[in-house]
């Protein structure tokens, strides 16, 4: 399965938890904006390189949520995005599935 596909129903899960109060999320994706202006073209980064792609808070935790297929592996800017989430006091993991989710507690 894609991880796009994977991604989506992860986010649907969590919009439904989101919806019943329980948890607050929201999709961070790290890349670049091509805004036309008059005269030029201009890109704007967005995001931080290696954050997750997912960020939950609930019941006052913070947590990242890499989505990776079956066989998918984290970049190295993906790794110290982990390494500072955890140093700070934040909870980072890999996930491959609705499934990984839940099995969380999320």
């Amino acid at each position: 399965m894609k991880e796009n596909i994977i991604q989506k129903s992860i986010i649907n899960y969590l919009q439904l938890k989101e919806n019943l109060g329980e948890l607050y999320f929201f999709r961070s994706g790290a890349g670049a904006v091509r805004v036309t202006g008059q005269n030029r073209d201009r890109f704007f980064k967005t995001g931080k390189a290696g954050c997750p792609d997912i960020t939950v808070v609930k019941d006052g935790r913070f947590i990242g949520l890499e989505v990776k297929t079956e066989k998918g592996k984290q970049s190295e800017a993906q790794k110290l995005a982990e390494e500072k989430i955890l140093k700070a006091g934040g909870e980072y993991y890999i996930v491959r599935s609705v499934e990984d989710v839940i099995s969380l507690g999320i």
